[in-house]
């Protein structure tokens, strides 16, 4: 009876789509990473304090190489305490839908049965979610990249470390093209794990799986 588990089980196992995984993984990061930025923002705007835009400044130009990091971050905060009724929903929305991310994503890799449709119900919430936070903040990301694009231009810094090939890191247009491609990074890994759910070798799959966990149970009924 063991060896036909055994058996069994690395017959599942070769079952298992390696896209299958690989997607899963990043959803199950895409969920982490989702978590820990909402209850950070969660966190900043019950705290209410906003960091002064000279201290910030100051404090980045000793450290060139974390200035430009701290200049954004403080610019983020600001815009997100100058609208805390819509960051706050927004925030705890991102905490709750990123952890059932992360519980889904989990539960597809283990092989649970029923994880599946729950993880594609779960992963369409995301996608809604996101699309629907980044229009409700377009005003609040304005605000902070044109902050991040003014304080920027008074770091002494050179300026060939704050040039790129296409892009001078000093100008709203950086910081929009680097908001649109995290928007885009984000949908394309939703979408990307959506369609491996909906692949027809993950639904042979998790349909292998069920069976084999029916069978289990009818074994082990007296």
């Amino acid at each position: 009876m063991s060896a036909g588990s055994s058996s069994n089980g690395e017959r599942l196992r070769s079952l298992r789509p390696w896209f299958l995984v690989a997607a899963m993984i990043l959803t199950w990061l895409a969920g982490v990473n989702g978590t820990m930025n909402g209850c950070h923002t969660v966190s900043f705007l019950r705290q209410g304090s906003v960091p002064e835009s000279s201290a910030v400044l100051e404090q980045a130009k000793a450290d060139e190489t974390q200035g430009l990091m701290l200049v954004q971050r403080a610019a983020e905060h600001r815009a997100y305490a100058d609208a805390p009724k819509r960051m706050m929903p927004l925030s705890i929305a991102q905490v709750l839908l990123s952890l059932l991310l992360v519980i889904v994503s989990a539960m597809v890799l283990a092989g649970r049965p029923g994880s599946r449709s729950l993880a594609l119900q779960v992963i369409a919430a995301n996608t809604l979610f996101v699309i629907v936070q980044y229009a409700l903040t377009q005003p609040i990301r304005e605000a902070w990249i044109n902050a991040v694009a003014y304080d920027t231009r008074q770091l002494p810094f050179n300026e060939s470390g704050l040039q790129l090939p296409f892009f001078d890191v000093r100008t709203p247009a950086f910081w929009w093209l680097c908001t649109r491609l995290g928007l885009a990074l984000h949908l394309g890994v939703l979408g990307a794990a959506g369609a491996a759910l909906a692949s027809p070798r993950t639904r042979a799959f998790m349909d292998a799986v069920a069976r084999a966990e029916e069978r289990l149970e009818r074994e082990d009924e007296p």
